[in-house]
């Protein structure tokens, strides 16, 4: 029996995360801002609870392009953004750990849920991108990712190797690793997964989870999650 090689463990923290979901509409939502105040009410209503008001609502109607037309929620304190579009809706959250996420998704359904029902409009997909920096404590991050390159891979041109990353393309899915330019001894992950429109928010979350959590274990690192 092949033995199976122990990867040295390394501590690391993430000092920068940020989440981007993206909800593609089946129609634009045209009804929905024949009368924008009532659907801003609704919107309202079904965040307040968790930070967002009036005060953090803007519209941007400054374009020529339907499509880019947008009415941005924003969460006191600062971090999370719903942005609702003509096609699509997208929320952006900062620096949202797992011990949130319980409290982040509940926000979510209550606002999706109030956008539909306000817009009349359905879901054709969805779209969950993690863009993640890793700051690596114990080793050298060009000695981290250097097992994710074939030794064939490393074969490839000449010079010196200053980072081996990889990107990955799947059905539906991506990972790019790379060298992060904002944080020393850094590495930035991208994770992104396109999601049929009947996956609930648990259910892309589980998702999520595993897949940083595969990526984690494959690099040997600890202490993040």
């Amino acid at each position: 029996m092949a033995e199976t090689t122990a990867i040295e463990k390394v501590e690391a923290e993430i000092p920068f995360s940020l989440l981007e979901y993206t909800a593609v509409f089946k129609k634009p939502i045209l009804e929905g801002w024949t009368v924008p105040a009532q659907l801003v009410s609704a919107v309202l209503d079904a965040l307040g609870p968790f930070g967002f008001k009036l005060d953090g609502v803007e519209v941007k109607t400054h374009t020529e392009k339907l499509n880019e037309y947008g009415i941005v929620f924003r969460r006191d304190p600062a971090g999370v953004t719903f942005t609702v579009g003509i096609g699509k809706l997208v929320i952006l959250a900062e620096n949202i750990d797992w011990t949130e996420a319980e409290q982040f998704m509940a926000g979510a359904h209550a606002g999706v849920n109030a956008i539909l029902k306000g817009a009349k409009g359905e879901i054709q997909s969805q779209q969950l991108v993690v863009a993640i920096h890793i700051q690596l404590k114990t080793k050298p991050r060009q000695n981290v990712t250097a097992p994710l390159l074939s030794p064939l891979a490393l074969k490839l041109m000449d010079g010196e190797i200053k980072f081996p990353g990889i990107i990955l393309l799947r059905d539906r899915a991506s990972i790019i690793v790379d060298a992060s330019v904002a944080y020393a001894n850094g590495l930035f992950v991208r994770i992104n997964r396109e999601h049929p429109a009947d996956k609930s928010f648990e259910q892309i979350s589980e998702v999520l989870r595993a897949d940083e959590e595969q990526l984690f274990n494959a690099l040997g690192l600890e202490g993040i999650l």
